[in-house]
């Protein structure tokens, strides 16, 4: 017991100076400069008005190709629920029963 007691001692007197050392600040050395490179902003060429044109075209005919149910599905916030007796849990209690039943049974 005492040689763990003169042990933890001495490597308490050993750590406690490094820590002290450790948690010195650095002498200043003057004003640092801080340099932040300015990257060179990437600039899209401007699309052609008959590209404009065409891609606008064509988001028309693909709007205008579905139906009103579909267009109200898609863009409707609200969601039908899903059956609750198709939810997982429920899933995995018919399986839990139904394994339970056969073990059982022997």
């Amino acid at each position: 017991m005492k040689p763990m007691l003169a042990l933890g001692a001495a490597l308490l007197a050993t750590a406690l100076p490094l820590v002290a050392l450790a948690q010195t600040s650095a002498p200043p050395t003057g004003d640092l400069e801080i340099e932040r490179k300015q990257r060179k902003a990437v600039v899209l060429p401007k699309p052609s008005p008959d590209q404009v044109r065409t891609d606008a075209d064509r988001a028309i005919d693909e709007y205008a190709g579905r139906s009103p149910d579909q267009v109200v599905r898609d863009t409707s916030p609200v969601r039908p629920s899903s059956r609750p007796d198709l939810d997982r849990d429920v899933k995995q209690g018919i399986q839990s029963q139904q394994i339970n039943k056969e073990l059982f049974k022997r």
